[in-house]
């Protein structure tokens, strides 16, 4: 991104702005030469000082955006002949609308009341312009600098997301091997669904590794098959529903954000009890949040269990995606279990 230049900078409105401002400077002026006993009252100095002011204004805006890359000598220059400009140019006109002879100005005290309203007008319009072209400046320098870093941790996330991605998990990935296996021999019917739901799942989750989105139903697509290899694997142990209404399906969403819950759930909930347990994949939307939740009644709350790498992954790539919006949240699943909860910004990819 290329800082903006001073005339994209300067717009319409900004350059509307500014003379409202200056109209602001003016009527102060204005009350404190009347109240100073200068001019010819509130009434005269308040034209005089707006027709000064607004001339003087027109010309510090007009040499800024004809002569914006001259130096800063050149600059100082034009800034004293705008400052010339505009006083003479305002006074004679402020002296036409006030009723004024303009030859009262170019008396000897009326030339030095000129000069004295002039440099008050050009300093506090050029000192108020510069301060707030430099304001300008410094917000495009942060801008970009922001847009740098951020671009820069959305490229690490995803190529960390790509590794993790192509890392299919070593002894889940020879364990459902080894059961196919031994499936094929005592049980084909199973040994035949754990291998479909294998191959989905492979197919799913490699593709992704070329992918930067996805979207809610290809992730519950690859977590229908991930749970129904082990679903196979732990029989009547084992008991899923995943509930994800239809209009959530096509929403984007970052890949591998989910699934690891869901084998955590699996892992240090389920598999542990002797009878296993129920998981429950839910997707909500209210009040502009996008609520995913994965719910377990297996053991609740171990030591390790929060603070694990796979949770320490997902709570890193929250905050890298969507900053303070994004978070993850653990809680006690009544009677027993663990309710694990993505919540982020809807709608935002």
């Amino acid at each position: 991104m290329v800082m903006k230049s001073a005339k994209e900078q300067l717009t319409m409105k900004a350059a509307i702005k500014f003379l409202l401002y200056t109209v602001g400077f003016d009527t102060l002026i204005a009350i404190f030469l009347t109240g100073i006993k200068f001019g010819g009252g509130f009434l005269i100095n308040f034209i005089i000082s707006q027709c000064i002011g607004l001339s003087i204004c027109t010309c510090v805006l007009i040499a800024h955006l004809f002569f914006e890359k001259a130096g800063p000598l050149f600059k100082a220059i034009l800034m004293a002949a705008a400052l010339i400009i505009g006083s003479l140019g305002g006074s004679y006109l402020g002296s036409v609308v006030s009723g004024m002879s303009p030859d009262i100005l170019f008396e000897k005290h009326g030339l030095l009341q000129l000069l004295f309203l002039g440099v008050m007008f050009g300093s506090i319009i050029t000192y108020f312009f510069s301060s707030r072209e430099q304001i300008a400046e410094s917000q495009a320098r942060i801008q970009e600098e922001k847009i740098k870093r951020l671009t820069s941790e959305k490229k690490a996330a995803e190529a960390n997301l790509k590794m993790l991605q192509a890392q299919i998990e070593p002894h889940f990935l020879f364990n459902t091997l080894s059961n196919v296996l031994s499936l094929l021999d005592t049980n084909p019917q199973k040994g035949k669904s754990m291998l479909v739901d294998f191959i989905q799942y492979l197919r799913a989750s490699l593709s992704k590794i070329r992918e930067e989105q996805a979207n809610l139903g290809q992730e519950m697509d690859m977590i229908r098959a991930y749970l129904g290899i082990f679903k196979v694997r732990m029989g009547d142990r084992l008991k899923y529903k995943i509930d994800l209404p239809k209009h959530l399906s096509a929403v984007s969403f970052p890949p591998m954000l989910i699934q690891p819950l869901v084998e955590n759930a699996i892992k240090h909930g389920l598999e542990p009890k002797v009878d296993g347990g129920e998981i429950l994949i839910s997707g909500i939307e209210k009040d502009g949040l996008l609520r995913l939740a994965v719910v377990d009644s297996g053991g609740g709350f171990i030591e390790g269990r929060e603070s694990g790498m796979g949770l320490s992954n997902i709570r890193e790539r929250l905050q890298s995606l969507y900053g303070e919006s994004g978070r993850l949240i653990l809680e006690e699943n009544q009677p027993h279990g663990l309710k694990a909860t993505i919540e982020v910004p809807y709608g935002k990819p």
